[in-house]
């Protein structure tokens, strides 16, 4: 996605494109960055659920994990801060004609401070590691404003919507989903899944072999990780032959070996560098998986329970690569994959989607012990250890 953003209209206007549905409930960072010219440049977007549990948390603990966030995402020189909180006009004389809110109430006044003393928070800590807040907005229900500012001047949200930027998106087919759940991947027909498999739907690869030929194709997809421009997702989908999909079926039909692959995929697992998968011959990742996968010890490095802060990039490749095979993968093993989807999107702090990736593995098997798990999770507020760590500070 290329455009070139020049007002605050058209950075808002870009965020829902990029995301590729409108937030809710959330602090987006627009983050700039130097691209291989040295030219400053959008690098990535960023969101995260923010609500005034995490204002607090930010206010009293100060904003390293979320800096963390930032600077592990991509190489970072500025940041736009975009907030989208549906009561932060509340108590303004425009959101009382709306019916929101009464005139005069203190929470409204409250809520705001508490709002702008985190967005401060972070901006130190940002600033502590040379990064710049370029600017900080709030999006509520329709309209926005500067958050530094007074919340009775605000624009209508329309005028981000048509921004220049927003149109040209438009125009060239950008088209953001109303809410996350439509961003769910979803399978072909059963006519359509009989057809994939030359009318074999029963065959299945043995996991052993299945690793094989992961190990075969990883160089190619690891390659996909390199560098911080976007994911090239054509790519990730030409990996996708039916010898790879039938590999991944057969990997994920047992625990211990959709273990292993959730420590493959997020690239960074100390038993599974990518070094040592590249230097597989056949045979070899599929011993290396029965080794690691069982190991408690190694359990605690998997993305989501290690302490390291992930690198998002690695393990959206990883959920990129599961999305290209979800809609041709065998029904029997369909639930898993949305299920280790959602762990990879909960790990990365992703509660919106891991939420939705956990309730599609729930409504093909109700009592899917991992969709269930992360559902919890997510329902009681329960973060990644990396995250928990962080937020919670020391002791």
């Amino acid at each position: 996605m290329e455009t070139t953003a020049k007002t605050a209209e058209d950075i808002i206007g870009i965020v829902p494109h990029t995301l590729g549905y409108i937030p809710r409930e959330s602090l987006v960072a627009v983050i700039v960055g130097p691209d291989e010219h040295g030219t400053q440049t959008c690098a990535t977007t960023l969101r995260v659920d923010f609500d005034l549990e995490t204002a607090a948390h930010l206010v009293a603990e100060g904003g390293k994990w979320y800096s963390d966030l930032i600077t592990g995402a991509c190489t970072a020189t500025g940041v736009f801060l975009v907030l989208y909180d549906s009561d932060y006009q509340c108590g303004t004389p425009e959101a009382v004609l709306a019916g929101v809110g009464a005139l005069g109430d203190e929470y409204p006044r409250v809520h705001r401070d508490l709002i702008r003393a985190a967005i401060d928070e972070i901006a130190l800590s940002l600033g502590e590691r040379g990064i710049d807040t370029l600017s900080a907005w709030w999006v509520s229900e329709e309209r926005f404003g500067r958050i530094d500012g007074d919340a009775q001047i605000s624009t209508l949200l329309e005028a981000a919507s048509t921004s220049a930027c927003a149109t040209e998106l438009v125009a060239a087919g950008s088209s953001p989903a109303a809410s996350p759940q439509e961003l769910v991947v979803r399978p072909v027909s059963a006519a359509e899944f009989t057809v994939s498999r030359n009318g074999h739907c029963d065959t299945w690869l043995t996991i052993a072999d299945g690793f094989d030929v992961l190990s075969i194709l990883y160089p190619r997809l690891a390659c996909l990780s390199e560098g911080e421009d976007a994911i090239d997702r054509a790519a990730v989908a030409e990996l996708m032959t039916l010898q790879t999909i039938k590999a991944v079926d057969a990997i994920l039909s047992e625990k211990w070996s959709r273990d292993a692959l959730e420590m493959i995929l997020s690239f960074d697992h100390p038993n599974f560098a990518p070094a040592d998968i590249e230097s597989c011959g056949p045979g070899q990742l599929n011993l290396r998986a029965q080794r690691y996968a069982m190991s408690p010890q190694a359990a605690q490095h998997m993305v989501g329970l290690s302490p390291r802060a992930p690198r998002p990039r690695d393990v959206q490749l990883g959920i990129e690569f599961l999305r290209a095979y979800i809609p041709l993968g065998h029904p029997d093993v369909r639930a898993t994959a949305y299920a280790v989807i959602a762990w990879f999107e909960w790990s990365l702090g992703g509660s919106t989607m891991a939420e939705q990736y956990a309730q599609a593995g729930l409504e093909l098997d109700a009592d899917h012990a991992m969709a269930t798990l992360i559902l919890d999770a997510v329902d009681q507020g329960y973060l990644p250890r990396w995250l928990m760590s962080a937020r919670r500070g020391p002791g």
